[in-house]
């Protein structure tokens, strides 16, 4: 799998953990502030949407900084105190009484996201090396789909569920589901893997550079070129799949016509299809030492799955039930070799006393397309609706991204001696 050869293997398995569970977290928070029933219905429309809007922009905002700072102090440090600024943000919301302090409180929301994706993306990459570098961000990638999946529908399934009865013995205990009843115990899991972090995860930076300054550091991934040719690849798919999120709720209660089963089976059989297809794809690139073959692939086949899905929504049933299904799990899997080669080629082009900040130039670039990519899909289905509207933006975007591919250099090592200078570790003046 990886994790032995690298040497780390408890301190991933730890940290992956703590993702999933920190995730979970975070996404349970934001189901029930989203809800009706928080606040009593005080935040509904505009102050959900203001919220919502909030912490990516505070996230967006900070991230740079706090991989770089990162490079400088250590991970663990910074990684310990997001985790516990998400608590408190998470137990706060669930004291809040005003509208006014969810918002603020939806700030540090955002500053505790930004400083745990980027220490831990950087703590992933210091303990990979160009052979199982792909494999370790793809599990990454799924401790973090899981958690946003569980976490956003365990809290939406909660709170519509109301009450759990348990029986003990010859007592019936029931417990009154409330938003914050649910924000205590997001809090109090973010407390818990504050605390494992803090004592069972073992700082990982590689080279100490306390003297250096954060700008520096900064400026030193700002101009290299080979960070500034991912824009044009990573940001058009992200804004992609922030397309997807924003308008998969709609399109499903408007457009799909088929039963409660199927649906459950097809999401099904995409979660399946993607999870292995990460699993299996980041192996393989991590085996032949390719990132740019898979990074094309991934993004044709999640580009095709977002048309097919659009593009044949009014038609759903009809693709469903006449034997084309199969093609929907077989796009998921070729869409899961993009997230391991994508997260390795980032750091196969990061150096190790920057690689926070390289993470937070990452973070900029995610924070970025989730930003664009729901506007854009609101504003070309305003225009055309699902076709030729969002169909003609989906083929917009993969078309970029795919093109900007074309202007990226392989950047894992290829031999024995490329991978012993890879492993150098320039200072920065």
């Amino acid at each position: 799998m990886g994790l032995r050869k690298s040497g780390h293997a408890m301190t991933l398995i730890l940290l992956y953990l703590v993702t999933l569970i920190m995730r979970a977290s975070f996404y349970v928070t934001i189901a029930v502030i989203s809800s009706s029933v928080y606040m009593g219905g005080a935040l509904t429309g505009w102050g959900v949407a203001a919220v919502l809007a909030i912490y990516p922009l505070t996230e967006l905002s900070t991230v740079s900084f706090f991989g770089s700072y990162s490079d400088k102090i250590g991970r663990k440090p910074i990684l310990v105190a997001s985790l516990f600024i998400t608590g408190l943000a998470s137990f706060l919301f669930g004291v809040a009484t005003m509208g006014v302090l969810a918002l603020i409180l939806a700030g540090f929301f955002g500053i505790g996201a930004a400083s745990q994706v980027t220490t831990t993306l950087s703590i992933i990459a210091d303990c990979s090396s160009e052979e199982n570098r792909a494999r370790l961000m793809g599990y990454f990638d799924l401790s973090t789909l899981a958690g946003l999946a569980g976490g956003f529908g365990l809290g939406i399934i909660l709170l519509e569920v109301g009450t759990i009865s348990l029986n003990i013995g010859t007592f019936i205990l029931e417990i009154v589901i409330t938003p914050t009843l649910l924000l205590f115990a997001a809090a109090g899991a973010c407390a818990v893997t504050g605390l494992v972090t803090l004592f069972l995860i073992k700082e990982t930076r590689v080279v100490s550079r306390r003297d250096v300054s954060v700008i520096a550091l900064l400026k030193k991934v700002a101009a290299d070129r080979r960070v500034q040719l991912m824009l044009p690849v990573y940001v058009p798919i992200i804004s992609l799949y922030g397309l997807v999120i924003s308008k998969t709720k709609q399109i499903i209660e408007v457009y799909f016509d088929i039963t409660a089963a199927d649906m459950v089976l097809l999401f099904a059989m995409l979660g399946v299809s993607l999870f292995l297809g990460i699993v299996i794809m980041g192996h393989l690139s991590d085996r032949v030492m390719k990132r740019r073959p898979f990074i094309v692939f991934g993004l044709i086949g999640f580009g095709a799955l977002a048309y097919l899905l659009v593009a044949n929504a009014e038609s759903f049933d009809t693709l469903w039930t006449s034997g084309l299904w199969p093609l929907l799990p077989a796009l998921g899997f070729i869409a899961g070799s993009f997230p391991p080669a994508a997260m390795a080629y980032l750091t196969d082009i990061s150096s190790a006393e920057a690689r926070g900040s390289t993470m937070g130039v990452y973070s900029i670039f995610f924070g970025s397309g989730m930003i664009i990519g729901p506007l854009a899909a609101e504003f070309a289905y305003s225009l055309g609706g699902l076709f030729p509207g969002l169909a003609i933006l989906v083929i917009i975007l993969i078309s970029v991204a795919c093109i900007g591919t074309y202007f990226l250099k392989e950047a894992a090592p290829q031999g024995s001696h490329e991978v012993a200078a890879a492993r150098q570790t320039p200072e920065i003046e």
